[in-house]
């Protein structure tokens, strides 16, 4: 322990005898190093716990509960989502899962928990509707759309006289996963599937309703007595709504490149006609065409005078009557012909069916920023009427005018964007220097560390050789070197005379016969 002591005690002497620079940068190493610490105790604790079971029913979730605390496991209830400790999830899951009741609905396991001998009619009947009830609420949580469902089934009263039977009727409770919806043909799937899973009940005695007290087969059951349904008039509008932005924009992308990005708005209203109408066209020959005709001869003989008649009837027809007398006797002799033609005049049908969709009336109202004069704006209404194909005969109308807009709200967006973009700096740039702060101090402990560390081995060095100075022990030293000491300053004639020197002891006949050779020269 005094050791221990002493050792601290050392330490807090090294640190006082370091400079300001090193002890803050120890100090805030030190910080860091207890925040970092601290982040991962807090850490680890809050991931100590996780879900065991969620979106529970609070059956099964009682029954869960009471069943942890049993087992004396630690738990987290946080609505009906159980936590537990993250080392013992899967063994409880294993262990648990078999007494949840599948979302609290029970079909055919209610003819597994009882027997029938001894039952009612009543009874069976009663065990019978809630089977299907459960059965059914199984089916229809098992949609990814749906979270929880009930169905109630009312059942049909049968009788011996027609008039007296009464169909069963069903009311479906749909509880709709957040962020999803179902659309009208998946409540006629579930009314279907509702329908014919159980005896007797029509589709249209079947009610959807979700949590939002909202009643899903309003449309659908009136769909079958109104020709026009909800769905085609949605269809209608869209279609309707689809041309007005397609010449809204065209209008706006035809202006805004002479007058301005941003400083015109337009409006068109479209009225299309969706009845689907059939034509019947009949075109008239005024030329005759010859139907019938029809040629009849007569004749008779009778006592008489001759006489002869011809009288017409019509231009289709020709009557002649001849008579003839003898002198012999009174014998007389009558013939009659007849011709009729029946005419008829030419003529040409055809049919001319028109799909829906037409358009019947539009009218437009384009406003551009600023005042305009009177040429400028009748240009503009020839422009936007040529755009969107106007047409007089329909009573299409197209207005221009010119106004200054109120930029107020815009410049007051334009501020408020302004500033959660100079708050977004701000905080970034605090961010950085947090960051950048916590690495200098992490830098400027590594180097505080090293620098110590550093002298406290050159301390160590000095005490151990102070203890051998002290034991009269003198460690042996390798012996030093020590360069040559040149009294001679070199030049170029002293490192040629240098040079011959070696050369005349190194090979001095050679000398000799030079100097020979120079003499020999000179008495010439």
């Amino acid at each position: 322990m005094n050791r221990l002591l002493e050792k601290v005690k050392g330490f807090w002497e090294k640190f006082k005898s370091q400079s300001k620079k090193i002890k803050i940068a120890v100090v805030i190493s030190i910080i860091a190093i207890i925040a970092a610490i601290a982040s991962a105790i807090i850490y680890s604790s809050s991931n100590k716990y996780e879900i065991l079971f969620s979106n529970l029913d609070p059956n099964d979730t009682q029954t869960i509960v009471k069943s942890l605390n049993d087992d004396k496991v630690q738990t987290k209830i946080d609505g009906n989502t159980i936590y537990v400790p993250s080392n013992k999830v899967d063994e409880l899951r294993l262990k648990y899962a078999p007494n949840l009741t599948a979302g609290g609905s029970k079909g055919y396991e209610l003819m597994d928990s009882g027997s029938s001998f001894g039952m009612t009619d009543e009874e069976f009947k009663i065990k019978k509707v809630r089977m299907e009830e459960g059965e059914l609420e199984k089916t229809i949580k098992s949609f990814p759309q749906i979270q929880e469902a009930r169905v109630h089934i009312t059942e049909s009263q049968d009788s011996v006289f027609v008039k007296e039977k009464t169909p069963g009727s069903a009311a479906v409770y749909l509880k709709i996963k957040q962020g999803n919806s179902i659309n009208e043909d998946q409540v006629k799937s579930i009314v279907a599937l509702v329908s014919g899973a159980t005896e007797k009940i029509p589709k249209e005695n079947i009610q959807v309703i979700d949590d939002k007290m909202n009643l899903l087969t309003k449309d659908i059951n009136s769909d079958e007595t109104d020709p026009v349904n909800s769905e085609a008039l949605t269809k209608q509008q869209d279609a309707e709504k689809k041309y007005e932005d397609k010449l809204q924009k065209a209008i706006v992308s035809l202006l805004e490149p002479t007058i301005g990005q941003g400083k015109v708005k337009a409006t068109v209203n479209v009225n299309l006609d969706f009845d689907s109408k059939q034509k019947t066209q009949t075109v008239v020959d005024p030329n005759k065409v010859i139907v019938s005709q029809e040629n009849s001869k007569e004749s008779n003989t009778s006592a008489g005078g001759s006489t002869t008649s011809q009288s017409p009837v019509d231009n289709n027809m020709s009557n002649q009557i001849t008579s003839a007398n003898t002198n012999n006797g009174n014998n007389s002799t009558s013939a009659k012909e007849d011709q009729k033609t029946n005419y008829d005049t030419g003529k040409t049908e055809s049919k001319v069916i028109s799909a829906p969709g037409e358009v019947k009336r539009l009218t437009a109202s384009v406003i551009v920023d600023g005042q305009v004069d009177a040429a400028t704006q009748a240009t503009l209404e020839n422009i936007v009427k040529n755009a969107i194909g106007l047409d007089a005969n329909r009573g299409d109308q197209v207005t221009v005018a010119g106004m200054t807009f109120d930029t107020s709200s815009q410049d007051a967006a334009k501020a408020q964007i302004d500033a959660m973009n100079a708050q977004e700096a701000a905080s970034s740039k605090n961010k950085m220097m947090i960051i950048g702060g916590i690495l200098g101090a992490i830098l400027l402990g590594t180097i505080a560390f090293f620098i110590i560390k550093r002298r406290k081995k050159k301390q160590e060095e000095e005490d151990q050789l102070l203890d051998t100075l002290v034991d009269d022990t003198i460690i042996p030293k390798e012996p030093e070197e020590f360069d040559p000491i040149e009294f001679e300053v070199k030049t170029k004639n002293s490192h040629l005379e240098n040079e011959i020197k070696k050369y005349a002891t190194e090979k001095p006949e050679q000398v000799v016969e030079i100097i020979k050779s120079w003499l020999t020269e000179d008495e010439r």
